[in-house]
């Protein structure tokens, strides 16, 4: 795979990969159904980062079983976002969800149905 290649979503590991993932959701966010128009993408795109990198860490586990401790995180990771956990919970699950289809080795060992 080419060093300039990057898939949507993707966690980024360097600066190019990281703006290939604010690119991809800063382009979707507003289209959301959670999407609130008094929050700005910079309040979200830590929500979105959270759900993928977590599903990162979490390959056998449903999202249901680590939601509580997401919640936690986000207080302590969530910067400047504006977003409290009811506002961001949802976001956090999408990027949680998109991670695994764009990178479908994070679903392996995942209970059907999260």
């Amino acid at each position: 795979m080419s060093p300039d290649y990057q898939i949507p979503g993707r966690v980024p590991e360097d600066d190019t990969q990281r703006e290939a993932f604010t690119d991809y959701w800063r382009e979707r966010y507003a289209a959301e159904p959670y999407y609130d128009s008094s929050s700005t993408f910079d309040d979200y795109e830590p929500a979105y980062r959270l759900g993928h990198q977590s599903r990162a860490g979490q390959v056998a586990r449903a999202y249901e079983e680590v939601e509580r401790e997401l919640e936690t995180r986000w207080a302590a990771e969530r910067g400047k976002s504006r977003l409290e956990w009811l506002q961001a919970r949802d976001a956090v699950k999408r990027g949680w969800e998109e991670a695994i289809r764009v990178d479908p080795y994070l679903d392996k060992g995942t209970p059907r149905g999260t």
